[in-house]
């Protein structure tokens, strides 16, 4: 690949894999092993606890004109849904403060990144919980949010496509993706 072929999302993907695989690793290994309806109750509180501050610094710099779509994009009141459909009540469910510094749209793309993309795998985790932990669609609508309809996900690499591969906005970019990528991971083992 040259120069001229190099986007922002394939710097993204590249520059973020070790992040990317050492929060998948954890996230694979509390999928596995849970075992109750608690424990999955327990890992979407664990979700829900950094997706929905994350969500509210994503609006002051994300709308429907920056990422196509954007408000179709805010999943985390689905794992409320999710919570109510087991029967929880979602009175104490313990938010992060150790989120990423976002001060800036590059950012809060770089972070919007990795939440956005974690949709990617999301039917085949969802099916994972249907099948093995005897949950329901019902109970998974966060996982399963797009379906197997990825026309989103390329939406929104093809919106970040449009800024230059090589600048100062894309280093802010991958700065933020690796970052959310750690604080996720760091949240999740706590």
């Amino acid at each position: 690949m040259n120069n001229t072929d190099i986007t922002l999302s394939w710097v993204l993907k590249e520059q973020t894999e070790e992040a990317h695989k050492a929060l998948e690793a954890v996230l694979v290994r509390k999928i596995k092993s849970l075992k109750t309806k608690e424990e999955y109750e327990h890992l979407l509180h664990k979700i829900y606890g950094f997706h929905n501050p994350m969500e509210q610094w994503f609006d002051k710099y994300l709308d429907n004109d920056i990422v196509p779509s954007y408000s179709k994009r805010r999943r985390s009141d689905l794992i409320l849904k999710d919570l109510a459909n087991l029967g929880n009540d979602n009175d104490l469910i313990p938010l992060t403060n150790d989120l990423p510094h976002i001060d800036s749209l590059a950012k809060a793309l770089g972070a919007f990144y990795v939440l956005e993309g974690s949709t990617n795998g999301g039917t085949i985790v969802a099916n994972m919980f249907i099948n093995y932990a005897r949950m329901t669609p019902e109970t998974t609508s966060f996982f399963y949010a797009y379906g197997d309809d990825r026309s989103l996900w390329k939406s929104f690499k093809d919106q970040i496509d449009t800024y230059t591969a090589e600048s100062d906005f894309s280093d802010e970019m991958v700065a933020a993706a690796n970052e959310t990528f750690e604080k996720f991971r760091a949240w999740m083992l706590k």
